[in-house]
């Protein structure tokens, strides 16, 4: 029988390393949200971009630069989603917003609503069948005099 102290010995000194937590991974650069009152504005933008959203966010922020009424979106700005549409294989999405009743066209997928909490319930809290029904018999008007 093969000796069990340096086995047990490479396990002892094995596990702490298996329970050392690794470096966490850089989380991905989220791409920010272009958004441009009409879709072929969003295009022609992309088109410029080379398709990237940092070099598209790139030229919104230079102040002499034609935006062509396209602006970065504020994730929380996002109410919800008006219209999507598919055009030459580029999937794009029309955004409401909270700031203006004008949909904002994005590639599908770049922003999405906020979805909002769980509201707090008011009132009574009493459960229905805690409450007393009411009557049967609605009173009844008294008949005008003549």
């Amino acid at each position: 029988m093969p000796p069990l102290r340096p086995v047990l010995l490479a396990l002892a000194l094995a596990a702490p390393l298996a329970a050392a937590p690794l470096p966490a991974e850089a989380a991905p650069a989220v791409a920010p949200a272009i958004g441009c009152p009409s879709l072929a504005n969003l295009r022609l933008l992309l088109r410029e971009s080379k398709d990237d959203a940092a070099a598209a966010a790139g030229l919104l922020a230079d102040d002499k630069a034609d935006h062509l009424g396209c602006a970065t979106i504020p994730r929380d700005a996002v109410a919800g989603i008006a219209e999507h549409l598919t055009l030459n294989g580029n999937a794009y999405d029309c955004l409401t917003l909270r700031t203006t009743s004008v949909c904002h066209w994005v590639v599908a997928g770049t922003a999405k609503p906020v979805e909002a909490g769980p509201r707090p319930r008011g009132g009574d809290k009493a459960r229905a069948s805690d409450k007393a029904a009411p009557s049967d018999k609605a009173p009844q008007p008294e008949k005008a005099r003549r």
